[in-house]
């Protein structure tokens, strides 16, 4: 008798979690034990309930000391804080259920069994979650197609620059559902219109989250981005537009563009550089398709064959020009080459007759003899060559210049240097069904 007294002491001061009891036939079982009227059940980890009676124990092991009551009530509320972002009832519950496997804190099973029983009332009653709210299913899909239809109606008013109007109507669809892609999608394109490029960004990246998927809002993360100067951040969300709309024409210019003017430090990034050959493949396809209807590609735009056979003679005309420029800035550079060549080399000797011309006297002192007439001709020739070098320099200036108007001779630019976000027409929209779809 005082040794199973001793095992319901340790059984007491045991945690409910990994005690081990040692059987008399030399076996044991590990898990959460809990005594009964005649001995203990032992429930293991992978869910199974042993019974054992009080004659077959020779000793438990009790697990290390629970946690406090104040710690078991920080566990609670970690899970109260983690499961108010969820909208799975039965994660919810399971996690719960988990808690309560591992605390023996009177209080805070208490409190748990209190939550749990309000979740599973939800569940039960077929609850779904809108925004911070629990409510019918019915509910939620009447909250949402009303939202919807209420968002729809600002696409035109934003195309029409009609941004308080249109805000209005947005607002209000946000009110009946906080969750309406439409309402955020559209938000973000008049945000960013009005060039609040930081809320726009805030309301595609809600988009994001709710379709991760949707390419013409990670197309225009991507453009916000580049604004933004993060241009790795750019072209991984390119990548990610890429991949899920295969071949898209506005997306795959957007790329052209970027591609032309990404900074030489991010192109060997491996997000760039999986973006670049992502690009390659696709739009070899595109050109491909596109040629079929007499459409080719021109730089970020596309032409028609009469037009890219002209743009390309007006190139190769340019591009004739440009030669002629490069090889005379190309030989203003190698002049200056040579004055600073000879600028140095008179250096050189004017340090040497500047020397020659100094001596020290007995007592130490430094003496300065008159400098000959090379010395100062070396220091004007100097002066002149410095001169003429400035006069180079404005030329090649110049010569810039002048490559910079040929580039722009042509009728239609390769590359105009922006990218452009897609606006209304590429909202998401809800399907009857409560998928969702996009509605270009």
């Amino acid at each position: 008798m005082w040794r199973l007294a001793l095992i319901a002491v340790a059984l007491m001061a045991a945690s409910a979690l990994g005690d081990v009891v040692n059987l008399t036939d030399g076996t044991k079982l590990t898990g959460k034990i809990r005594r009964t009227s005649d001995g203990w059940t032992v429930t293991q980890d992978d869910g199974s309930v042993v019974t054992i009676t009080s004659d077959k124990v020779a000793s438990i092991e009790a697990s290390p000391a629970a946690p406090s009551a104040s710690a078991a009530m920080d566990q609670l509320n970690s899970v109260r804080r983690v499961v108010a972002h969820l909208s799975d009832l039965n994660e919810i519950i399971s996690r719960y259920n988990k808690f309560l496997t591992q605390t023996v804190d009177p209080d805070a099973t208490a409190a748990a069994q209190k939550d749990l029983q309000i979740w599973q009332d939800r569940l039960d009653r077929g609850l779904v979650k809108m925004g911070d709210s629990w409510i019918p299913a019915a509910e939620r899909q009447r909250l949402r197609d009303l939202a919807q239809s209420e968002a729809v109606p600002a696409a035109d008013l934003i195309n029409a620059y009609r941004f308080p109007e249109a805000d209005k109507l947005l607002q209000q669809a946000l009110k009946d559902d906080p969750e309406c892609a439409t309402a955020l999608y559209l938000q973000g394109v008049m945000y960013y219109k009005q060039d609040q490029v930081r809320q726009a960004r805030a309301a595609f990246e809600q988009v994001a989250q709710l379709i991760p998927d949707h390419a013409p809002t990670l197309n225009n993360l991507a453009v916000i981005a580049w604004r933004q100067k993060s241009f790795v951040v750019c072209m991984n969300y390119y990548n990610q537009a890429m991949m899920a709309a295969p071949q898209a024409k506005e997306i795959l210019d957007n790329v052209a563009e970027a591609l032309n003017v990404t900074p030489d430090e991010n192109k060997n990034a491996p997000v760039v550089v999986a973006a670049a050959k992502l690009f390659s493949e696709q739009d070899a396809l595109l050109q491909k398709a596109a040629a079929d209807q007499g459409m080719f590609r021109w730089g970020a735009t596309w032409v028609n064959a009469k037009e890219l056979a002209d743009l390309q003679a007006a190139e190769a005309k340019i591009q004739k020009q440009l030669d002629d420029l490069q090889r005379q800035y190309d030989a203003l550079q190698f002049q200056q080459t040579q004055i600073d060549a000879q600028i140095a080399a008179n250096q050189v000797q004017l340090d040497r007759l500047q020397a020659e011309s100094t001596y020290v006297d007995r007592n130490g002192n430094m003496i300065q003899m008159p400098l000959p007439d090379a010395y100062y001709q070396l220091k004007r020739d100097n002066a002149s060559l410095a001169a003429q070098k400035q006069v180079f320099s404005q030329q090649q200036d110049d010569l810039k210049r002048k490559a910079k108007e040929a580039q722009q001779q042509l009728p239609v630019p390769k590359f105009t240097g922006t990218q452009s976000i897609l606006g209304p027409p590429a909202m998401p929209v809800r399907a009857p069904s409560g998928t969702t779809q996009t509605s270009n």
